[in-house]
């Protein structure tokens, strides 16, 4: 029987990103891992890119546009989104959204993406005049679908609430923080978005590197995103983390499999994405081996004789 699967996107965060990862992703490698990713897929179904203006101060964006040259006009079609960030100039308001999507357009080489981005609440301008400007852009064909990030539950509601008294287009596309050792979003976020028909998409799905095996304690900060990273150390390098990590990782050695492995297989078969509601996973790497494990754990989720595997590992040891 066939199963389907959250679809999955490819982040570009490390793409031209230096100073905290442990490789530097340059045009070459970008190329290669898009090469790679469009060949993961085993049809002819649109392939999902993720960037954003902030990310490498710009240089995200030009890198993608550098590596994806070779496919341009081929199938099967790459769907890049981005996103506008409040510490732009002007922000959120409509000038610093337009001012933003202009410049994205500039270094993508392009003149419209799919999804776009509120990258985080804006507190010096309204949610709806965000959403009144990105209501204009899809009616102007500059992008396909509004996404928002980082949002309370609340907030996202409010946004939907504005969106129907105001009739404007709604967000349809929501990408947040999951993985198996942060699901506070089953509880608060997810609710909201099923209500509303917004799909999810699950970034840092290996808690930043944590759920590798390779950061075993709060006291082992090594090469890559945690090092002296402000944002990622206090989000993952925390007691009850490390403690889960002490109990997943037993799980995986009796199991006979990889943390990586086992963490794409909850995420793809046993988490809350609905692959119904177009959920999905976004991938990010920071070298090509890195990709190309990420994606053959993704890929074992769809095989059926891993999977009774996995769960007569489970059985075996009672839970």
């Amino acid at each position: 029987m066939l199963i389907r699967l959250p679809s999955v996107y490819l982040g570009t965060m490390t793409f031209g990103w230096r100073g905290q990862t442990s490789a530097f992703v340059d045009t070459p490698i970008a190329a290669k891992m898009i090469e790679n990713f469009v060949s993961s897929h085993k049809d002819d179904a649109a392939v999902h890119i993720d960037c954003a203006r902030i990310y490498a101060g710009g240089d995200s964006e030009k890198i993608l546009r550098d590596a994806m040259a070779s496919y341009v006009d081929k199938s099967p079609a790459l769907l890049v989104g981005t996103k506008a960030h409040p510490s732009q100039p002007d922000g959120l308001s409509e000038k610093g959204l337009m001012q933003q999507l202009q410049k994205s357009f500039d270094a993508l080489g392009v003149a419209s993406v799919d999804e776009y981005y509120l990258h985080q609440p804006d507190e010096n301008n309204s949610l709806l005049e965000s959403l009144q400007t990105c209501d204009k852009l899809i009616k102007q064909g500059k992008i396909s679908a509004i996404g928002m990030s980082n949002y309370h539950a609340s907030e996202v509601q409010r946004a939907f609430d504005l969106c129907t008294e105001h009739s404007l287009a709604k967000p349809s596309v929501y990408q947040g923080l999951y993985n198996p050792l942060n699901r506070c979003v089953e509880t608060d976020l997810l609710p909201v978005l099923r209500k509303n028909g917004c799909k999810f998409i699950a970034y840092n799905p290996l808690a930043a590197g944590l759920l590798t095996g390779k950061h075993l304690s709060g006291t082992d900060v090594k090469e890559g995103r945690f090092k002296n990273n402000p944002n990622y150390l206090p989000r993952f390098y925390t007691p009850v983390h490390f403690e889960a990590l002490t109990l997943i990782q037993e799980a995986c050695k009796d199991s006979n499999l990889s943390m990586v492995e086992a963490t794409y297989l909850w995420l793809m078969r046993h988490s809350a994405l609905d692959s119904s509601n177009g959920d999905g996973v976004l991938l990010g790497a920071s070298s090509i081996e890195q990709l190309e494990q990420n994606l053959k754990s993704c890929a074992l989720a769809s095989d059926p004789s891993f999977h009774s595997h996995w769960l007569m590992s489970l059985i075996k040891r009672g839970n």
